[in-house]
């Protein structure tokens, strides 16, 4: 299938290039959303409108399961600094984080198995908008396109590995997320009379600074966390110490007694070190996405689909989880599912990461994964 994809690189390097060129944001994306459709219609793909993205389905061997690809769509808002002829032609909009690969990708992977017959489970693909906001893959599943599905599968980039590799570990792959908004509010005063006030500057440092104690104190070093506080707001002039003050965080985690903790001694410790400092706090906790686990069958089954495809050499197990998020999580808790990191690193290319005005993936890695996708779905027949 690997041979079969390569000869039609031309084609896939002329999708990725379009898309690239047209990213688009959240749940608005008109000319994506009509891209995609035009090229499965290209193909005799039927497909239908599903919760703000399109589903695609390819009719395998009559008895075969129906297995999902989610391939996102949404683009991130950044303003592309790559140079390259093929840049985002939308201001302040970019595919930073390789979502065009992956719909080059699934419809190279539709394009492959359309020419080989019926010889395959059928293939449903997700093409989901709003991966980088609110969360579409919940919607998608509201909306009943998982229905019928016995197992999934999603490719996402990767500048870590060399094109030609893939990625594939078992069980706990990607970390859950959740937010919170702290509101602190003290007493207002002259800087020069600091006794006269309570200061929600030096106490929401405080309380900061105290928050990565849930981590290096409270933590085992053996279970993954982070908590990271990216924005702080507070204050006019420099010589008044405002009333309020507010900040921004969110904590990552695997384990889902560690993700309960967490959330509970968020609000415990803000609320406890404030009242120490003579302030009070107003804590808002967002449940954000579950934690991503690759069910152990499906992710041998594409390991066995890439070794046969790419070589055994080539497949590549991850040491650990990682901690980014992805909200195909929450295909994954409806029905087995594997993430796979696709190599998307040139010869020479440097390790450009994710979100970066300059990341551009090697396109040798399109009919990498249009291969895996396709031999993949071969296999579950």
């Amino acid at each position: 299938m690997y041979k079969k994809a390569q000869t039609i690189q031309p084609w896939l390097t002329e999708v990725h290039q379009a898309l690239h060129r047209i990213p688009e944001l959240d749940r608005d994306l008109p000319e994506t959303t009509a891209y995609v459709a035009e090229r499965l219609d290209e193909m005799g793909v039927p497909h239908f409108a599903c919760a703000g993205g399109l589903v695609a389905e390819l009719a395998g061997e009559p008895d075969a399961p129906v297995v999902a690809l989610r391939a996102d769509m949404d683009a991130l808002p950044v303003t592309e600094a790559t140079g390259l002829p093929q840049a985002s032609r939308h201001a302040g909009k970019m595919h930073a984080c390789g979502h065009d690969a992956h719909m080059a990708c699934a419809l190279g992977a539709l394009r492959l198995l359309r020419g080989e017959g019926k010889r395959a489970a059928t293939l449903r693909v997700l093409f989901q908008p709003a991966e980088e906001t609110d969360g579409g893959a919940a919607k998608m599943i509201e909306a009943g396109a998982l229905d019928g599905v016995s197992s999934a599968l999603c490719l996402h980039v990767a500048s870590s590995l060399a094109v030609g590799q893939i990625g594939v570990i078992s069980g706990p792959a990607r970390g859950a997320s959740d937010m919170f908004n702290v509101t602190l509010r003290g007493r207002g005063c002259h800087g020069a009379y600091p006794h006269l006030g309570a200061d929600v500057v030096a106490g929401g440092a405080q309380i900061i600074s105290a928050l990565q104690l849930l981590v290096s104190r409270e933590t085992s070093p053996l279970d993954p966390a982070v908590l990271t506080v990216g924005r702080f707001a507070a204050g006019t002039a420099r010589n008044i110490i405002p009333d309020s003050a507010g900040f921004e965080g969110i904590v990552r985690t695997l384990d889902p007694a560690t993700r309960a903790r967490m959330a509970a001694r968020v609000r415990e410790l803000v609320e406890g070190v404030a009242a120490a400092l003579r302030l009070s706090a107003e804590v808002e906790f967002i449940e954000g996405y579950p934690a991503l686990v690759n069910d152990a069958e499906v992710a041998e089954a594409v390991r066995r689909a890439g070794a046969r495809e790419l070589g055994a050499e080539n497949v590549i197990t991850p040491p650990c989880p990682q901690l980014g998020v992805d909200d195909f999580a929450c295909i994954a808790e409806r029905v087995p599912g594997c993430y796979v990191d696709l190599g998307a690193r040139g010869p020479g290319g440097a390790e450009e990461p994710l979100h970066s005005p300059r990341f551009y993936p090697d396109e040798g890695c399109l009919p990498v994964g249009a291969a895996l996708i396709a031999a993949w779905a071969q296999s579950q027949a």
